[in-house]
Formats: structure tokens, C-alpha cells, sequence
């Protein structure tokens, strides 16, 4: 169970839940466990994700499902659930538990909803970002909602950190889902192209066929309801590369970059504010 965990990671949501206390009161007897809680629900995601996607390489190792098989990658999985509650529980706070519990069914419900439309390649701005909300920007605003709370943070300024975590997630999201076709296998731990050889289609791709001329070709390769050969996910990738969708998206995630910097204007919290602030740069910097 460690090997995830050794193979690194940026730790940005337990990160986050020690800033947004920094900016009150800092506990850190109590912090302790809520930054644990966090980034173990993120682990038993990853876990379980990789077992839905069938992937066998996470932040370039064998995913555990590779490594073991489905059935002990979703027993591991659960367990990082079951001592994130733990952990959670140990904050003496229910609110926290409540909190990372309703992040958890929300990312849940949106993982339901996002294998509904799995090998479906024309969507929309209004299916897309709700899908990313779920799947990142929902922990990342409960990370800075548990280190506001336990800061003791006033409501107004815990309302503004729930805020800024929320876009940094889209943002985060959407930088994420660039480098999954700009970037290299290197660079991001996980083959290129991931997305589309799963079936699904995000931002950089929407973006991409918007232009008439790479439209018509990435169109015979994206059949609806037809999952994406290796061959083909290697052709959809080098056209969407040519298009000007990755830059454009990555426009977006910037933009959503700058609208998480706004929720800390009223926030005067020294430090903190500030690596907070510099958060929203490196989200949509990170190996581009």
C-alpha cells in the first residue's frame, strides 16, 4: 500500500488544508489528521479509477490493479477510504467527516454519470464541467472548507476559500486534461492520450473540433459508441496537438486561474494568501 504513495505525488489537497488554517488558527495536532484524511481519499480514487479504466500505470509505476489484480486494488482502495474516515474522525470534529463525506459522494455520482457517456465524442461546455467538478475541483473546494473550519476562519472568508478551491480544481482539471495531449509520457506518469483511449471527450478536444478543417478528420475516427483503437488515439492526439484546442483550453484553465487569485483579495491571511495565490500559477504552469 505504500508504493503509491512512494512513487510521489504533489500533495496539493493536504497542502491546501494547512494553508487555509495557516490563515487562522493553526492546530496542527488537529490538522494533522484532516491534511492524512484528505490526501488518502484522493489515494483510494486513484486506486479505484485505475481498476475502472483498466490503466497499468500511475505516476510511472504499475498501478496496484496491474500489480495485483481488480480485486485486491478495490479491497486496497476501500481501506484508504475506511482510514481517511478515521483519520477525519480524529480531528474531533463531525463536520469534517461530514464534509469529506459529501465530496466523496459527489465525486462518486459524477463518476456514474461520466461512464454514461463513455465513447460518446461530441459534448458540451455544460456536460464537461460539471464532469470536471466532480471529478477534482469537489475535493480540493472540501480541502480548503476542512482547513477554514478547523482554522476557526469566519464564515465570509471560509465561503471565499471554499471558492477559490472550487476553481482551482477547474482550473487544475483542465491543465491536466491539456498535458494529456501535449505533454509526454514522462512528464505525466501515465500514457498520452489517456483520455480518448478510455472514451471520453475533454476540453482540448472539443476545442479541436471547432476547426472545420481538424474536425474533418478527426470525425472517421471518433465513431459514437465505438471505443478508440491504439492506432486511432494516436492520430486523434497528433491532430488535436495541430489544432489550436490544447492552447485554447489552457486559456480557459488560466482564466479560472485568475478567478481562484480574486477569492483572496478580502482574505488578509500574510503567507498563506500568498502561497495560495501562487497555486493558481503553478496549476496551470506544471510541465507545460
Amino acid at each position: 500500500m505504500a508504493d503509491l504513495f512512494a512513487a510521489g505525488g504533489k500533495r496539493i489537497r493536504p497542502a491546501l488544508v494547512l494553508l487555509a488554517a495557516r490563515i487562522g488558527t493553526y492546530d496542527l495536532e488537529r490538522l494533522t489528521p484532516a491534511a492524512m484524511a484528505v490526501e488518502l481519499t484522493h489515494a483510494a480514487t486513484l486506486v479505484h479509477d485505475d481498476v475502472i479504466d483498466r490503466a497499468t500505470v500511475r505516476r510511472g509505476r504499475p498501478t496496484v490493479a496491474a500489480r495485483l489484480g481488480d480485486e485486491p486494488a478495490i479491497v486496497v482502495g476501500d481501506f484508504y477510504f475506511a482510514k481517511a474516515y478515521e483519520q477525519a474522525a480524529n480531528t474531533e470534529s463531525p463536520e469534517v467527516v461530514t464534509i469529506l463525506a459529501d465530496a466523496v459522494m459527489k465525486i462518486c455520482a459524477g463518476e456514474v454519470r461520466q461512464q454514461g457517456i463513455r465513447h460518446q465524442y461530441t459534448t458540451t461546455l455544460d456536460e464537461y464541467m460539471p464532469r470536471i467538478e466532480a471529478k477534482t475541483a469537489t475535493l480540493l473546494a472540501a480541502c480548503c472548507d476542512i482547513g477554514a473550519l478547523l482554522g476557526g476562519i469566519d464564515p465570509d472568508a471560509r465561503a471565499h476559500l471554499r471558492a477559490y478551491g472550487r476553481l482551482l480544481g477547474l482550473a487544475f482539471q483542465i491543465a491536466d486534461d491539456v498535458l494529456d495531449y501535449t505533454g509526454s509520457e514522462h512528464e505525466v506518469g501515465k500514457p498520452i492520450g489517456h483520455d480518448i483511449a478510455e472514451g471520453f471527450a475533454t476540453l482540448p478536444l472539443m476545442l479541436a473540433m471547432e476547426e472545420p478543417s481538424v474536425a474533418g478528420r478527426l470525425t472517421p475516427l471518433l465513431r459514437a459508441g465505438h471505443k478508440v483503437n491504439a492506432e486511432n488515439s494516436v492520430q486523434v492526439v497528433a491532430l488535436v496537438r495541430e489544432s489550436t484546442g490544447p492552447q485554447r483550453a489552457l486559456e480557459r484553465a488560466r482564466s479560472l486561474a485568475a478567478d481562484a487569485r480574486r477569492e483572496l483579495d478580502s482574505i488578509d491571511g500574510g503567507e498563506a494568501t500568498k502561497t495560495l495565490s501562487a497555486l493558481t500559477t503553478y496549476v496551470v504552469t506544471r510541465k507545460l
